[in-house]
């Protein structure tokens, strides 16, 4: 027997780890917002590279007018060169940094896209399958009805009433009918809602009180304030004079060795080319001739114009907006949070109603019996307080609906996931 039992509990585990929410990691919209999210972290390791290597290939084909003629026959037909150039990023700056960090506000973006994507798609199965078991607690109440409204007109007919409460009667029957026939397409259009959301076979996991950090609009409005300042300090770079700084070395005639930097940011550049023909030394006629073994160049440039100066004037307008809408969004999240936390004390009471109504409707269809246990009451009396007790529970599975969407949206709000969409 002792070990029975644990063979036993390996074979249960499965159902009890059953997950109503699971279907929910196969919906596309789920895989949409996970590829834009690997998408943004590509992007941001291509911006955080420390290295880049670039190969350049040349050539070119040379046509002459000679005078002598045969000069042209000790020139080159044609040119050919390759350069191996390595590109460091030792460490953001300028231009460089405002590219890194664009690409991790990208990233961020793509996280709080993702968390939207799965807390609306969390709170949408919530209430799919609370509008299921709805539904399904309807159809009994429907055929409760039904059962109710037979014996109604049965026992019309054997008290043989007047043919007016007889047509009553059989009225109420066909509606009661109705109203069972409508039950059961509303549970056929619930469970096919609740397709790819929630498995309806399954019950809800436990949802806690979200943790209530930061609203995702919130969030939202941040980065767009850092994104604009990102604009700001660009548009100021534009204005002041860029230095740039070169240094060749020119071992022979056919290498170059060489080394750029340039103050827009800082990513010093190793190249090294191969050419054929090699290059031929300068001639001085009546000199002589030299031939360049080194080379540093330093250059400043500086460009002015209207259309720089109203660049950056839009780019702090920009940065103005961003920030007056942060604090905006800082407000709107404030009274929204109110709202929905005064929502779930609300739908909190509303249960805690429920819930007591459920048992006074449980205790009165216990007296109902007792009573017709003791000749008191008819099976009529029986039957209506059970479908009393029947919309008492309907009610209550209401008000548990309303409590869970209502903490749906908080996690909405703030952007939360419940452990089991994670997993």
């Amino acid at each position: 027997m002792g070990r029975v039992f644990p063979l036993f509990f390996l074979f249960l585990l499965p159902a009890l780890a059953q997950n109503a929410l699971a279907p929910l990691k196969d919906h596309p919209l789920r895989k949409q917002a996970e590829a834009y999210l690997l998408a943004a972290q590509k992007g941001l390791e291509a911006q955080a590279s420390p290295l880049a290597l670039n190969i350049q290939g040349n050539y070119a084909r040379f046509g002459y007018t000679c005078t002598p003629e045969a000069l042209c026959q000790n020139l080159p037909e044609d040119g050919k060169a390759l350069t191996l150039a390595l590109v460091l990023n030792p460490f953001p700056f300028g231009d460089g940094a405002d590219a890194l960090e664009r690409a991790r506000i990208a990233l961020r973006r793509a996280e709080l896209a993702y968390r939207k994507t799965l807390t609306a798609l969390q709170a949408q199965a919530v209430a799919a399958h609370g509008r299921y078991q709805e539904a399904l607690l309807g159809v009994r109440i429907a055929e409760k009805g039904v059962e109710l409204a037979q014996l109604a007109l049965e026992a019309a007919k054997k008290r043989q009433a007047n043919p007016q409460e007889l047509r009553e009667a059989e009225l109420s029957l066909r509606e009661a009918e109705n109203r069972l026939e409508e039950a059961r397409q509303g549970l056929a259009l619930a469970q096919k809602a609740a397709e790819e959301l929630v498995d309806l076979k399954a019950p809800l996991p436990e949802i806690p009180l979200p943790q209530g950090k930061t609203p995702l609009s919130l969030e939202e409005a941040r980065l767009s304030l850092a994104e604009a300042r990102i604009g700001e300090g660009a548009a100021l770079r534009n204005l002041l004079p860029t230095l740039q700084g070169s240094l060749n070395l020119y071992p022979s005639g056919n290498e170059t060795f060489s080394l750029s930097l340039t103050s827009r940011d800082l990513k010093p550049t190793l190249a090294y080319t191969r050419q054929d023909p090699a290059r031929q030394p300068t001639v001085i006629p009546n000199a002589g001739q030299y031939e360049t073994k080194e080379e540093l160049r330093l250059s400043l440039s500086l460009t002015l114009s209207p259309g720089l100066f109203a660049a950056y004037e839009a780019a702090q307008a920009q940065a103005k907006a961003a920030q007056e809408a942060l604090r905006a969004a800082e407000e709107q999240a404030a009274r929204e949070k109110d709202a929905l936390e005064h929502n779930l004390k609300t739908a909190q009471a509303a249960l805690a109603l429920a819930e007591a109504r459920y048992a006074a409707a449980q205790k009165a269809l216990e007296e109902a019996r007792a009573r017709q246990a003791l000749g008191l009451e008819s099976l009529l009396g029986v039957k209506r307080a059970e479908l009393n007790l029947l919309q008492a529970e309907f009610a209550r599975l209401q008000a548990q609906n309303n409590h869970r969407n209502a903490l749906m949206e908080l996690y909405r709000f703030y952007g939360e996931m419940l452990k089991e969409v994670v997993q």
